[in-house]
């Protein structure tokens, strides 16, 4: 492998007069942009109206900015949002002799300069959910393997087993390509059966998080490629990692096999800014929702409100996907990464209210871009050559077992007991400073009964201890507060493994009431992506690969 270069950018130069007679002192509510006026009507800034999470639109209403996507919130004050760190950054404007001010209103898109011609082929195929085997030219590349067992601490699962031969795919892969660090692209169990000497290839996030979550598991040969680089495995065969355009460590990847240009957007939010190639032939992003423990694992909404909440989220979904075809002009587009159940009896509850988006949902949507939707299935292969698709069915393809989930859940209960010390230590060590109270209520499976004792931990204070069910406080001025109803054994699993709470919200093990009602980012963030992978991994002490792996004796064991 080896670096070639950097994407190019490429604009259409188009800039936006705007007449300065038409502004008013305050925010001026334009169709693309805002602008502050000052009262001696000076431009104070012009911002964009892209919200910097997932790309919605903001809309004004008195000095903040609403996001309909996911509700967030920008001080048009401060452009600060109220939930992060994160801030708005103003756009670039200049006067003219005329009495108006110039914006630089230009589409930007990533060319890729050492794209070699269509001569050759490629082809594609997906295994399950986020799970693509792309070979080209003797060479192969596999994402996100995540192909039985699991995901987010039992509260995912595979909607539908996964062929038979993916994981000889997995292990005959030259290169393995994990997007970011949540367990249905860096799943554990999966990536135990490879050799710890394969080449894997994740973003080189500041943070680190994915990183270092896979050497923990023992991989001596990860790959960092940096954003925007655009790397080639072998002759005609080149990927390019892009980071998604909010705070979040989450990327996609292009690739570029002999001409053939596709784009995994993965589970990025606002895939670097917008800023993508375009006219390309195959797209895929995902598609269903339902990918977070927001709204229904939050007690401060009513099932009505959660209803709304779930279909606005669906939406957004769409929306987002709208934007990716607008924006990268595919010939082809494949949804993906979102082929996923609460299949445990536990979980009823959110499988019956977390409705999600179907294939369907997306035909008229992608003839509406005049591309071609393909339907993503583990029994056909798509293939690339000289500018053409072809779509072919594999014959006789078998499928591993439908697993047990009673199995792996009654093991994590004896894996992992609660005890409120281990808590306290870990919280402790959490180098965390911020004005914000949390408190542990470990509980059982419907987390109707607290079963320990309630740790509580203000983390500007620094204190940290147990209390009682009469001391649980709701708010406390200028503090976030949270209470965390959490299935004990879950708790357990996340602190003696160091890893990402947001493995808890995600996978519905979790019911949280919260004061303000605003997204944590910075809490959320840093038991996310810094404060993981420190100590030695123990996910478990049963073997699910195993379990798979014996379904068939030709495979090998795991390197463990």
């Amino acid at each position: 492998m080896k670096q070639l270069g950097q994407f190019c950018i490429e604009q259409e130069k188009l800039k936006l007069e705007i007449d300065l007679e038409t502004l008013v002192v305050g925010f001026n509510n334009l169709k693309d942009y805002i602008i502050n006026v000052g009262h001696n009507k000076e431009i104070l800034y012009v911002i964009d109206k892209t919200c910097n999470h997932a790309g919605g639109k903001l809309i004004v209403k008195g000095d903040k900015a609403v996001c309909p996507m996911h509700n967030w919130h920008l001080d048009l004050e401060s452009l600060k949002y109220d939930n992060t760190h994160v801030c708005k950054e103003p756009v670039e404007y200049i006067h003219t002799k005329s009495g108006s001010i110039k914006i630089d209103d230009s589409q930007k898109n990533l060319k890729n300069p050492f794209k070699p011609s269509k001569n050759g082929g490629v082809s594609v195929r997906w295994l399950n959910h986020a799970t693509v085997y792309i070979e080209c030219n003797g060479k192969s590349l596999i994402t996100d393997p995540w192909l039985f067992g699991p995901a987010f601490l039992t509260g995912w699962w595979l909607y539908s087993p996964s062929p038979s031969d993916s994981l000889n795919l997995l292990k005959q892969a030259d290169y393995v390509y994990i997007s970011h660090n949540h367990p249905d692209h860096l799943h554990p169990e999966t990536l135990a059966v490879l050799d710890k000497n394969k080449p894997i290839i994740t973003p080189n996030f500041t943070s680190a998080s994915s990183e270092k979550f896979l050497k923990k598991l023992g991989f001596k040969n990860v790959i960092t490629p940096n954003f925007l680089e655009i790397m080639e495995i072998t002759e005609g065969f080149q990927f390019g990692i892009l980071k998604s355009g909010d705070f979040r460590d989450d990327s996609g990847i292009y690739i570029c096999a002999n001409g053939h240009e596709i784009l995994l957007t993965v589970d990025a939010n606002y895939l670097n800014s917008y800023v993508l190639p375009k006219n390309i032939d195959l797209l895929m992003t995902s598609f269903a929702g339902g990918a977070s423990g927001f709204p229904l694992c939050y007690e401060n909404y009513s099932e009505e409100e959660k209803k709304n909440v779930v279909k606005r989220n669906r939406n957004s979904i769409k929306a987002s996907v709208i934007n990716y075809l607008k924006l990268t002009f595919p010939n082809f587009y494949m949804p993906y990464a979102g082929m996923f159940s609460e299949f445990s009896e536990r979980d009823i509850y959110i499988k019956e209210r977390n409705i999600k988006n179907s294939f369907e949902d997306y035909q008229i949507i992608t003839s509406e871009a005049n591309a071609i939707a393909i339907q993503p299935e583990s029994n056909k292969l798509i293939y690339f050559k000289d500018g053409q698709m072809q779509l072919e069915s594999l014959a006789d393809v078998d499928y591993l077992q439908k697993e047990d989930t009673s199995f792996y859940i009654q093991n994590l209960k004896k894996d992992f007991v609660y005890n409120p010390e281990k808590v306290i230590t870990y919280l402790m060590n959490s180098q965390y400073h911020r004005n914000q109270i949390i408190q542990i209520i470990p509980t059982n499976d419907n987390f109707m009964t607290c079963i320990g004792e309630i740790v509580f931990a203000d983390f500007n204070l620094g204190v940290f201890k147990t209390i009682q069910e009469s001391e649980l406080i709701d708010k406390k001025e200028g503090y976030r507060v949270m209470q965390l109803k959490i299935r004990s054994e879950v708790i357990m699993c996340i602190i003696e493994n160091y890893l990402p709470w947001e493995d808890m919200s995600i996978g519905f093990q979790m019911r949280v009431t919260r004061i303000p009602d605003e997204y944590e980012s910075d809490f959320w963030f840093h038991f996310t992506n810094n404060y993981i992978a420190i100590e030695n991994f123990r996910y478990s002490s049963y073997c699910g690969a195993c379990t798979i792996i014996n379904q068939n004796p030709i495979w090998s064991k795991p390197n463990r």
